[in-house]
């Protein structure tokens, strides 16, 4: 009965000495104790207490596919205090470790697994927001996964998913631009990026041409809204010059309305739309 095994092995784990290497071995899949808890349906704290407390390097131990026992945590949706104790652990014993956040997402890409790509970037954002993750190479390399099963995704559970769906694709788009969007703080900009996400196709090569399409293009409107400040500030600058007998003796509140009146509001929309890079994907075959 799972039960029994559970209190087995906590007592195992208590019986444990320095010199007894059990909790650190590693099985023919490289999995160690810890790997195995995290795969489990079965989440105990008190047996992952004492694991990681009794062997602390299980955290960062690796299995056979470069991936640690968090991982699967997240894959089985383990319970909120599972990851929480994960992750409290790993920057307690290893405050210098810097997550492979790319190979996860990927990873539970694969698996076809939106609610745990969601998960890991909640805890992303919450606890590791300084260690960058580069959405748009996640983003081509699940676009460039075949669809089928593979070893990698039959090591957690067999026949468990094909792939990343359509669905999980743009699920992963739209979470890996969204702060860049609201950023820019452009509705037509982000519009177009809504729609080039929904229009992703089906077919994996022309993913990677719609991924790059986007950032790219997310690239070009960030640099032309920085472009833009500086073309306000100018304009600005020389309404002020104009008015400069006026503002003498007059402070702030004229150079406020020279910002006013400099006209940039109605300048700046004309030079973003004839500006603005074209968003219409032109997929190819070529996905490199």
């Amino acid at each position: 009965p799972p039960n029994a095994t559970l209190r087995h092995l906590k007592e195992a784990i208590g019986a444990a000495t320095d010199s007894n290497a059990t909790g650190t071995q590693q099985d023919c899949l490289g999995m160690t104790p810890l790997h195995i808890l995290a795969c489990s349906t079965k989440h105990d704290m008190d047996i992952y207490q004492s694991l990681i407390e009794k062997y602390p390097s299980n955290i960062t131990t690796e299995d056979k596919w470069g991936d640690l026992p968090i991982l699967y945590a997240f894959w089985g949706n383990a319970p909120w205090e599972v990851i929480q104790l994960l992750v409290e652990s790993l920057k307690s014993y290893f405050p210098n470790h810097a997550l492979d956040w790319g190979r996860m997402i990927v990873t539970l890409g694969e698996a076809d697994e939106p609610d745990s790509i969601r998960n890991l970037f909640d805890t992303h954002q919450n606890h590791f927001s300084d260690q960058n993750i580069n959405w748009e190479e996640c983003a081509v390399e699940l676009a460039r996964s075949e669809r089928a099963y593979t070893e990698r995704i039959q090591r957690y559970q067999s026949a468990r998913s094909k792939g990343a769906s359509t669905e999980t694709f743009i699920f992963l788009l739209r979470l890996g631009v969204a702060n860049r969007l609201e950023s820019l703080g452009v509705g037509k900009w982000q519009n177009e990026a809504e729609n080039l996400i929904n229009e992703c196709p089906d077919d994996r090569y022309f993913r990677v041409q719609q991924a790059r399409l986007l950032y790219s293009n997310l690239s070009s409107c960030e640099q032309l809204k920085e472009a833009t400040w500086l073309l306000e500030l100018a304009v600005w600058k020389a309404k002020i010059d104009e008015s400069a007998s006026n503002i003498h003796g007059q402070g702030g509140e004229e150079r406020n309305r020279c910002r006013i009146n400099c006209g940039v509001q109605q300048i700046l929309p004309i030079v973003v739309s004839f500006l603005s890079p074209k968003w219409e994907s032109n997929p190819s075959d070529d996905d490199n």
